[in-house]
Order: structure tokens, then C-alpha cells, then sequence
């Protein structure tokens, strides 16, 4: 079995936004890593990841996951297409 490499805290508040504006940052609260998915300024995503060197796939899966469920931008769109070629 796979062990999954963060926690997500959020799922997804918002779907089949279209075209939008997302930004993402990473806190560090109590030794655990927090990264956070912004939809046009307001909250939509979170997940904990435990390890440092997790951080930019955390990033990448949420920002995937937005892409694909509809919250279009090219930030999303680009770190899709980064997270293909790395597993490709």
C-alpha cells in the first residue's frame, strides 16, 4: 500500500469556478508544513505534509486537483503539466 505523503485538511470548497486566480503558500505550524490553495483571494484548499522535501509535490497535487475540477488558471494549468512530465 502506498503511504500517502501529506494530510489534506480542506477539500475543495469551490468547483467549476473557470477562469480564476490562484496563489499558494506554505506556514509552518508546529513543526508540520501547511500549504494552501487560494481561489481568487479566498481560502479553497489545504493540506499538512511532515517532510520539507514534500512541499512542492503537495503543491502540485492541489493545484492539479483544481485544474482538473474546473478552477482554470494558467498557474494551475502549468504545474499539471510539470507534475506529468516528473512522473512520465
Amino acid at each position: 500500500m502506498k503511504k500517502q505523503r501529506y494530510t489534506e485538511l480542506i477539500l475543495m470548497q469551490k468547483v467549476l469556478q473557470g477562469l480564476c486566480e490562484h496563489e499558494v503558500t506554505v506556514r509552518t505550524i508546529n513543526g508540520q508544513f501547511h500549504c494552501r490553495v487560494f481561489l481568487n483571494g479566498e481560502l479553497n484548499q489545504e493540506a499538512v505534509c511532515r517532510d520539507r522535501k514534500d512541499i512542492g509535490y503537495t503543491c502540485r497535487n492541489l493545484l492539479r486537483w483544481e485544474d482538473k475540477c474546473g478552477n482554470i488558471s494558467a498557474f494551475a494549468g502549468a504545474a499539471r503539466e510539470r507534475l506529468n512530465e516528473v512522473i512520465a
